[in-house]
């Protein structure tokens, strides 16, 4: 083992010691090793295999940017710092939305070592869920709707950069089997998901589904029954524009209310655009 990445992970389990993996028992210290071992798979250099072991010190404890930097050098700061959310005074929301409009200026190796941090994260929770069950979705901040959100939104963010790391095709498949239960084609699934906005969620057609794409047929069949009863003005003029947009990319169809705030809903989860609306519900 090089001397830097035994060194930072030295570092990292004293600095994590006593920290566990959300709702769990297990050290946290697994996480950043994991992350690791996927930089070390996707063959990246050395400093970004130790920056891996380090990437949530800023985030999860009293560490600093400068004892990162007078410990490991100054790349090793750079990356660590690069992958390192705003402060916790920022809402979830917020600054999953910064993380996700700072893809674009991150540089390549930046990208792997987000890459290799947020695949884990997917591959923890399926995995979790498989043992458990979909009360797993209770330990986080946000439910599986806004999980979903970001993890499809960021995957958007990611790949115009799949060529450069084999890191965002493997997220993008774990994340097809996270939310889909399904390596690939998750088109198909989207498709059962619409069918479910136009007929409504019959329980016997999800029994050999994957517990979290089943969850999300019933919230979204749930969403539509609700309707916009309790909608806020601002969530009316929400699905006035997204109305305005699907028929501007040539839908011709009059929604009801309810159907609309259905799409909205699956809109949200799987971060797609008017187009890709267009195609499915077609």
């Amino acid at each position: 083992m090089h001397q830097l990445i035994e060194e930072a992970l030295r570092f990292a389990a004293v600095r994590h010691d006593g920290q566990f993996r959300k709702g769990t028992n297990i050290p946290y210290v697994t996480h950043p090793v994991a992350v690791s071992m996927l930089l070390v798979e996707d063959r990246q250099p050395i400093p970004v295999v130790a920056a891996g072991l380090l990437h949530d010190l800023l985030e999860d404890t009293l560490t600093t940017a400068e004892e990162i930097e007078q410990k490991f050098g100054r790349e090793v700061a750079r990356l660590v710092q690069a992958v390192s959310e705003p402060g916790k005074h920022h809402s979830w929301e917020e600054r999953k939305r910064m993380t996700i409009q700072k893809v674009h200026t991150l540089q390549y190796d930046e990208v792997a070592l987000l890459a290799a941090d947020k695949l884990h994260n997917l591959r923890s929770i399926r995995l979790d869920i498989e043992r458990e069950g979909k009360q797993v979705w209770g330990r986080f901040k946000r439910p599986l709707r806004d999980q979903s959100w970001y993890y499809h939104e960021l995957l958007h963010a990611l790949q115009p950069f799949s060529q450069t790391t084999s890191l965002i095709d493997e997220f993008e498949i774990e994340l097809n089997l996270l939310f889909y239960g399904v390596e690939e084609d998750r088109d198909e699934k989207l498709n059962k998901l619409f069918d479910v906005i136009g007929h409504g969620f019959h329980e016997d057609d999800w029994l050999q589904e994957s517990s979290t794409l089943c969850q999300t047929a019933y919230e979204l069949n749930e969403s539509m029954r609700e309707g916009y009863r309790h909608g806020s003005e601002a969530e009316r003029l929400e699905l006035e524009t997204l109305k305005d947009q699907l028929q501007d990319s040539g839908l011709r169809q009059d929604l009801s209310i309810p159907v609309l705030q259905a799409i909205n809903e699956l809109s949200y989860r799987a971060a797609l655009r008017s187009e890709d609306v267009i195609t499915l519900l077609k």
